[in-house]
């Protein structure tokens, strides 16, 4: 039956199916009643179903061939009282061949045309990455600018600025690096949807790694006077990671915990090993929570929750969406555990070799 797959001319293929069915029918008058040939009268048919080119006509002739050859095939070796049976088991048959024929010829039809909406929207796809990409990059640069100028503006003029200018700059400033966070964040999406997204894994010391992270998060948790602390099962840790886009990942978790959190308030990160071989990292607040029917999708891009910052923060939506796809690279996972009022605990866990523990 695969020979007539690869046969693109559809007079040949429905030569050959015929000649098949011919010598299907031929067997079963051979056997008589001692072996049924009913299965074996589809396969043909269904393969020219398959086959390049096929028309509905060719399905409909072929079973109609089928069901004449069984016919004659059960009249012809067995007993029949009335000849009325044999010609409604050949009309039942043909029934059932033009059925599953025509049906498989439509799913085939409609599995061809799915391919090509697949690759038309993956080419689409590809140009809105690399129009992102193109667009977000140049954008960024006049950004970085106006940023860099509004700084040394408040920083070296403040003293000589009205306070409603300096106000003004400082929304400026504001603006400018939430936008830039933004152009960032879609950078890397058309990177990842891209697939062009390449991790740099380098053996260092994770502790290490986290208690840097923490110290620059720290720096804006004392805004809101929300304190970082560390609880470590290890002092030092060898793992393989990419610094650069891992501390996204933790930098992401942090900033979200501040934002999500009240006043005065303590955020714990835990780094522990369940097994010998997995790092859990967890980020735990007590802030206001996330609702368990929210947190099927907060991991989606442009997904947002009814929870919002304690005091007004931005958020694009695209953080724990790129975190995830950075997460999978490194092959790990992540999740979040939370109440609404009762805090979040999100956390994530990788694969570490054995012999990174210190563990002989």
């Amino acid at each position: 039956m695969k020979i007539i797959g690869k046969i693109r001319n559809r007079f040949i293929t429905l030569l050959i199916a015929i000649l098949t069915i011919g010598f299907i029918g031929y067997l079963d008058y051979l056997t008589g009643a001692e072996f049924s040939f009913a299965f074996f009268y589809l396969l043909p048919i269904a393969a020219l179903s398959l086959a390049p080119n096929t028309k509905a006509y060719a399905i409909i002739f072929s079973s109609f061939v089928a069901s004449i050859l069984w016919f004659f095939a059960e009249y012809l070796s067995r007993d029949y009282s009335m000849l009325f049976f044999p010609i409604w088991n050949a009309g039942v048959r043909l029934s059932m061949f033009i059925s599953i024929g025509l049906l498989i010829l439509y799913l085939k039809k409609k599995e061809k045309k799915l391919k090509t909406l697949n690759t038309n929207l993956k080419s689409l796809n590809e140009e809105k990455n690399k129009f992102i990409g193109i667009a977000a990059h140049d954008i960024r640069g006049p950004l970085g600018i106006i940023k860099s100028f509004t700084d040394i503006l408040i920083e070296d003029h403040k003293d000589d600025l009205n306070p409603e200018i300096t106000e003004v700059l400082d929304i400026i400033k504001k603006t400018s690096s939430n936008s830039i966070t933004i152009l960032e964040n879609l950078l890397d999406v058309s990177k990842i949807e891209a697939g062009k997204l390449v991790l740099n894994f380098k053996a260092q010391d994770y502790i290490l790694f986290i208690k840097n992270q923490i110290y620059l998060n720290q720096l804006l948790a004392k805004n809101k006077d929300i304190q970082i602390s560390l609880q470590s099962e290890k002092d030092d840790l060898l793992a393989d990671f990419d610094e650069h886009y891992l501390s996204e990942v933790i930098g992401n978790l942090l900033s979200n915990a501040i934002k999500y959190s009240n006043r005065n308030t303590e955020i714990l990160v835990k780094i522990s090993m369940p097994t010998s071989n997995q790092l859990l990292t967890e980020v735990i607040d007590n802030g206001i929570g996330i609702t368990e029917s929210e947190q099927k999708s907060l991991f989606n891009y442009f997904q947002k929750t009814s929870s919002r910052p304690t005091e007004g923060e931005e958020s694009t939506g695209l953080g724990l969406a790129i975190s995830k796809q950075i997460i999978s690279l490194h092959h790990g996972q992540i999740a979040v555990k939370s109440s609404k009022n009762q805090g979040s605990n999100f956390f994530y866990q990788l694969p570490i070799k054995k012999e990174s523990t210190g563990d002989k």
